[in-house]
């Protein structure tokens, strides 16, 4: 199985993915699904610095994701799907990419949203996304390292 995880995490690539879930995963490639992010080669870089050297990096848009992780997939690599909020999430899983389980890792917070974890915010829009997971079939977990017991998120009973 070469998609070892997909993580929401609005920091994307930083000490926390390649510190403790690329050795927990075993991961030797990272795909980052950001239209932002894949048009910014500067930030890209400043990114990069924080992956090992033995780990792929791959930077890309939303449309372009599903045939990179293919990609991946026939080049045998173990994946770190990372994206940077639950509507691109739905964006991805929608055009194809495969995964039953998603983490969510820290999402900022802002006006409007709702405290979940000390590093976890949901706006309306966050919940709706994941209940759309929900009725998908698709488990969503909010666990910040792999170290962690992490607590399943179930929309309906979050909304309340």
């Amino acid at each position: 199985m070469p998609l070892v995880l997909a993580r929401i995490d609005c920091r994307l690539i930083h000490g926390q993915v390649v510190e403790t879930w690329v050795p927990h995963t075993s991961a030797d490639s990272l795909i980052v699904a950001n239209d932002d992010l894949a048009g910014n080669p500067f930030l890209r870089s400043v990114m990069e610095l924080a992956v090992p050297p033995t780990v792929r990096v791959r930077f890309c848009r939303l449309d372009e994701a599903v045939r990179v992780l293919a990609d991946a997939d026939l080049n045998r690599e173990r994946s770190i799907l990372l994206i940077a909020s639950a509507a691109d999430a739905v964006t991805l899983r929608k055009a194809g990419a495969a995964f039953d389980l998603l983490n969510i890792g820290n999402l900022h917070f802002a006006a409007g949203k709702v405290e979940i974890s000390p590093s976890v915010f949901f706006s309306p829009e966050d919940f709706d996304a994941l209940g759309w997971f929900r009725s998908h079939g698709v488990s969503v977990l909010i666990q910040g390292t792999p170290f962690e017991a992490g607590t399943s998120f179930d929309a309906e009973r979050e909304q309340g």
